[in-house]
């Protein structure tokens, strides 16, 4: 009879410990949660294996000023001259960009200079467009595939 007493009071204990520290606040996200400071638009997925792989793309800057004004709404404004470098694998860089007036950059590129020299249908790169702005990083992801 004490035996099982002492179990049951180890268990109770136990599991006010477990309990007790799950519910600990914390203080700081384990990654910061920063928004994205532009909008970044891309087109163009699917291309032939003997065509080049051509990416437009668009970055704005989102106007909040009147989110409230449902007659106004969110503004969408091109980001000009903004430096962009597209990635394969996370850290070889393929190529370098400058978005124009209207905020706009497009990427042609070959399938081997993606990595694949003998590009057949069903392969897939996945391509990352970095940059900075207003002294925040930001990074979109975009998938192409030979047809």
């Amino acid at each position: 009879m004490q035996k099982s007493f002492n179990i049951y009071i180890v268990v109770a204990a136990f599991v006010t410990l477990a309990f007790s520290q799950s519910c600990v606040e914390a203080e700081d996200l384990v990654t910061p949660n920063v928004a994205a400071p532009v909008l970044v638009l891309l087109n163009g997925t699917s291309f032939s294996a003997t065509s080049s792989v051509t990416v437009g793309s668009q970055f704005l800057e989102l106007d909040k000023t009147n989110i409230l004004d449902h007659t106004k709404g969110i503004d969408s404004i091109p980001v000009p001259n903004l430096n962009i470098a597209v990635f394969i694998n996370n850290t070889n860089e393929v190529a370098k960009l400058v978005t124009d007036s209207e905020g706009s950059a497009d990427l042609v590129i070959s399938w081997a200079d993606l990595g694949l020299p003998d590009a057949e249908t069903g392969n897939q790169v996945r391509l990352e467009f970095a940059g900075t702005y207003k002294d925040v990083p930001f990074r979109k992801y975009h998938t192409v595939r030979v047809n």
